[in-house]
């Protein structure tokens, strides 16, 4: 039996050992002392319980609303809430029941229910707060039954605090259904200060993120998805995520699935809270403020939150695993810079390196480890702002507004300028008779490390502001809303010490280019460290620029409500209109369309679009009570590329009242994005493997001798299509949901899916270049110089790519209460990738990328684990909670060169620990402790990763991490 196989049993029998361990039921966690309300409508009184008791309550908004109770204490005795929900209820035509592990639904009275009847339903405390009348995620219908046709995760203020989480992508990136590329401040080489998610390991760009339910402008640098990063979490309520295609309900971009942040809207109260972390190591010293205020009657209500964050940094050098660029003794490749201080001369008999000591001859131990001047884990620091207010207009009507400004900053460090005369920008051939060229013959081939520039520092800076107002109200029995929103986010990247490709060409030149009168000064390439002089370092010094800007104008209209009634029930349904504006503008400094050696040029896009789209919904019971058909479609114009309609159809039924049974069937679209179609005069030096370099180069058709096997990275250059059409897919799904009444704490779901998406936009160089050695096809796209060594491989976007992704989510979720033990909750959530086939282009082979892993630098999908998991069990007893949680990454597998062989090696799996311990005082204070990766597992290592021997989109490089919180309450 392997490893992982022995690893995975261990995590499942702790996981069916934590199960086994609930042997009584869970208490609730209300004050003995009973909890004070004031008169106002029942929505209100449940809001109030529930955050006392810290219980989840959901109710329809109409019922809740339209009911009065007066100034009372609810007597909660020994702590249990259902006596104060008899109380509160008495008079209503309403009660309550549990709706799963994760709410307590309060519902319309049974008819055949006795008056007197006083028999105390299950209770089921769970993670959320929420009393409200919208609908879940993936539907504007709101569904008498708590019934979803797909599987949703939700998040939750409760389990939001005992994660200890300070980001929401810190938050989502254990989620067993994120795989692939999200990004994060974890990503130095590459990143922007953005994170991103990505479900099913499909792009960032492929995941439909929202704000209460409504679109959000995406980041400032291009817009091609949201940026996570402008959402501050202390203002967050809740977060669904919904793990289906709902393009019909949504519009483009929700083909994996949709991620839904909830921001709190009701709150009332003050809450304060602090948050300091560090690693074990000294380093990563994190810490959070926050203060949120909200206050109200029955005709308004605002709120504010108030937020600062500030992240330490990680260098690579601190860590075993990241510390060292050569990775021969861990089984890898030695992938050290042949550009080092003391220079790679190529000569036309020899290659010399210039030391301290002289002239010596170069040897592969001369070779630079980068990886000494690199941060691992960027610095950043957020504040934000948040204004949430509602005003009653009439009885039926009310008016509202949300008001958020978000400011982000990070800054990341990377190795010294590198310089490749042979292979970078501009004619950086050193002449014979340059006044530092000692050799008196042109050189071509010298590689540098410039460490005289210092690192290059990337400096980050977004600012973003959201606002959304609108009204809504009530027609008879339907509910509408007007929402108008206006949205801007606008990023700066400054990336310094780079060198400018023409000034650098020019001082490698001899004295009739390079001289006074020319402005001119000679560069000494040639010399020891230490040679190039700071009036050299000023002549040659770059630095690149970014300012992008993107934005958002929208207006909706949208009513759901009853539509008439046949002999099974009510037939609800919604319908809606939204007209969208979008627009960006970004440009960046270049050397005359050059990029600055040592970085890229973003190259620029100016684009905007006008989007009109229409939308319905229906549900219509079958079979009262036990079979419902759902059905969705929406149509969609844009300006500049057509128009598309996607439907959507479900089905639920429910054989028997604790048992389930869903599917459905949807297509769904993603628009290309304005920098897809309006991108010009991007380069970067991308992470690329040349099929041309292994020892078989003579037998391959499109390599030209041996090309050079020290070069790891070539200058690449992208750009924008305007014919590019929108990637299609087709979702299907098929689940069953179990909720057996003897074990009223006890929910299960298993839940298969398949995605299947064509016309995919891809760039991908690595297949131009493969296809360019194995087959001498793109010639015109990979430049070769006379040597067979490429000196530009040309990517334009194009409508080429397919795939299918089939899997399989699951789910476990138990929780009993005891007055000896309390509240005790087990958990376990799991997704399985059976298969990720990929297709880069028609008539390319078709690739199963589940359990592999390609470094996104090398244009691969990330990290793909054929399992993903957590689990944990959670404890409330008075005023003590408690919390322990394990991650679970199952092993992948990954191809790359190892001594001219083409190699496959196993990354091993990975788990982590994590543990919180918290004490709420009577009065409102309430303090915790926890412990991240307890038994301080490092990443595995990968061979084939560029940043730091590992991939941090995936994994965590932090080690064992101490964290405490603070916070008051009242």
């Amino acid at each position: 039996m392997g490893s992982a196989e022995l690893n995975f049993r261990h995590w499942a029998a702790l996981s069916l050992t934590g199960l086994l361990a609930l042997t009584q039921s869970a208490a609730a966690t209300c004050p003995k002392s009973g909890v004070p309300i004031s008169t106002g409508p029942l929505s209100r009184a449940l809001i109030t319980l529930g955050r006392q008791c810290r219980v989840s309550l959901v109710v329809q908004d109409k019922s809740a609303s339209s009911i009065y109770v007066p100034d009372q204490t609810l007597e909660t005795p020994d702590g249990s809430i259902a006596p104060a929900l008899h109380q509160l209820l008495e008079k209503t035509a309403l009660t309550f029941t549990h709706t799963g592990t994760n709410a307590i639904a309060i519902v319309a009275r049974s008819e055949s229910a006795s008056d007197g009847d006083n028999s105390e339903p299950p209770l089921l405390p769970a993670e959320e707060v929420t009393v409200t009348g919208r609908s879940l995620t993936g539907s504007h219908l709101r569904h008498l039954k708590l019934d979803s046709y797909a599987p949703i995760d939700v998040l939750a203020q409760p389990e939001l605090e005992i994660t200890g989480a300070q980001t929401i992508s810190e938050l989502l990136k254990f989620l067993p259904a994120v795989s692939g590329n999200s990004t994060s401040t974890s990503v130095t080489n590459g990143g922007n200060g953005t994170a991103t998610v990505t479900l099913r390991g499909l792009p960032a760009s492929n995941t439909l993120v929202l704000i209460n339910g409504r679109r959000i402008v995406n980041n400032g640098f291009g817009g091609e998805a949201a940026d996570l990063n402008t959402i501050p979490l202390s203002a967050v309520d809740r977060i669904e995520v919904l793990k289906d295609g709902a393009s019909a309900v949504y519009g483009s971009d929700a083909i994996a699935g949709v991620v839904n942040i909830i921001l709190r809207r009701d709150f009332d109260g003050l809450s304060v809270n602090s948050y300091y972390g560090q690693a074990e190591r000294g380093d990563q010293q994190t810490s959070s403020h926050s203060i949120t205020w909200g206050a109200g009657d029955d005709e308004r209500h605002l709120m504010f939150s108030l937020a600062h964050y500030q992240q330490g940094e990680i260098f690579s050098r601190d860590r075993d695993l990241s510390s060292s660029a050569d990775n021969r003794a861990r089984g890898g490749t030695d992938l050290r810079s042949s550009a080092s201080p003391q220079g790679y001369i190529a000569l036309s008999d020899r290659v010399v390196t210039s030391t301290t000591d002289g002239i010596q001859g170069w040897t592969p131990e001369d070779l630079y480890n980068f990886r000494e001047h690199t941060s691992a884990l960027v610095p950043s620091e957020r504040q934000s702002l948040y204004i949430a207010g509602n005003q009653s207009v009439s009885d039926s009507v009310e008016t509202f507004a949300e008001l958020m400004a978000v400011r982000t900053r990070s800054e990341s460090t990377m190795a010294a300028t590198p310089v490749f005369t042979r292979f970078d920008n501009g004619d950086l051939r050193i002449s014979a008779d340059q006044i530092y060229n000692p050799f008196g013959e042109e050189i071509t081939d010298v590689r540098k490390r410039v460490l005289e520039l210092g690192p290059r520092v990337q400096y980050n800076n977004t600012n973003t502001w959201r606002f959304n107002s609108g009204l809504k109200g009530l027609v008879d029995d339907w509910q509408w809303e007007l929402t108008a929103a206006a949205h801007y986010t606008r990023a700066k990247e400054r990336l310094a010490n780079l060198i400018d490709p023409n000034r650098l060409s020019a001082g490698l030149k001899g004295a009739d280019i390079c001289n006074a009168e020319t402005n001119c000064t000679p560069v000494n390439l040639l010399g020891a460290p230490g040679s190039i002089d700071r009036e050299q370092l000023d002549y040659i010094r770059g630095e690149n620029r970014v300012d992008g800007a993107s934005r958002m104008a929208s207006l909706t209209y949208i009513a759901n409500g009853p539509l008439g009634e046949n002999h099974a029930g009510d037939i609800l349904a919604a319908a809606g209109v939204e007209i969208r504006r979008e627009a960006i503008d970004f440009t960046s400094t270049d050397a005359d369309g050059l990029s600055l050696i040592g970085g890229i040029a973003s190259g620029s896009a100016q684009g905007e679009r006008l989007i009109g789209e229409a939308f319905g919904e229906i549900s219509v019971p079958l079979k009262a009570d036990s079979l419902w058909l759902d059905g969705a479609v929406r149509y969609s114009d844009y300006s500049d590329f057509g128009n598309t309609a996607n439907p959507k159809m479900a089905l639920r039924w429910r054989p028997t009242p604790s048992l389930l049974v869903r599917a459905s069937y949807a297509t769904g679209f993603k628009a290309p994005t304005l920098v897809d179609m309006n991108q010009s005069g991007h380069q970067s030096q991308e992470f690329l493997f040349d099929p041309c370099t292994n020892s078989n180069a003579a037998s391959l058709p499109g390599c030209n001798g041996r090309a050079d096997q020290a070069r790891i990275q070539y200058l690449t250059e992208f750009g924008g299509n305007p014919d590019l059409q929108p990637e299609t897919s087709d979702n299907r799904s098929i689940g069953v949901v179990w909720t057996p009444g003897d074990y009223t704490g006890f929910h299960a779901s298993l839940d298969l899916f398949e995605i299947r998406q064509n016309d995919v936009i891809d760039t991908s160089p690595q297949y131009l270049i493969n296809q360019n050695a194995i087959n001498n096809l793109f010639g015109d796209r990979v430049e070769r110089d006379d040597k067979g060594d490429i000196t530009r491989v040309i990517a334009t976007r194009l409508n080429i790519g397919a795939r299918e992704v089939r899997g399989v989510d699951a789910s476990l979720r138990y929780q009993h209460q005891s007055r000896e033990l309390g509240l005790i909750r087990w958990s376990m959530n799991s997704s399985h990738m059976a298969s990720y086939l990929n297709q880069l282009a028609p008539g390319s082979p078709i690739e199963d990328l589940s359990g592999t892993f390609v470094d996104s630098a090398s244009g691969g999908a990330g990290s793909l684990p054929e399992w993903k998991a957590n689990t944990g069990v959670y404890w409330q007893r008075g005023r003590w909670e408690g919390g322990y949680t394990i991650h679970y990454v199952s092993d992948l597998q990954e191809d790359f060169t190892l001594s001219d062989e083409f190699v496959t090696r196993k990354i091993d799996s990975w788990s982590t620990h994590d543990l919180q311990v918290a004490y709420g005082v009577p009065v409102g204070f309430r303090f915790a402790i926890g412990i991240d990766n307890l038994l301080d597992e490092a990443p595995p290592f990968a061979a084939s990763a560029f940043n730091d021997n590992f991939d941090a989109r995936t994994y965590d490089l932090t080690g064992r991490y101490w964290y405490t919180t603070f916070s008051f309450s009242m």
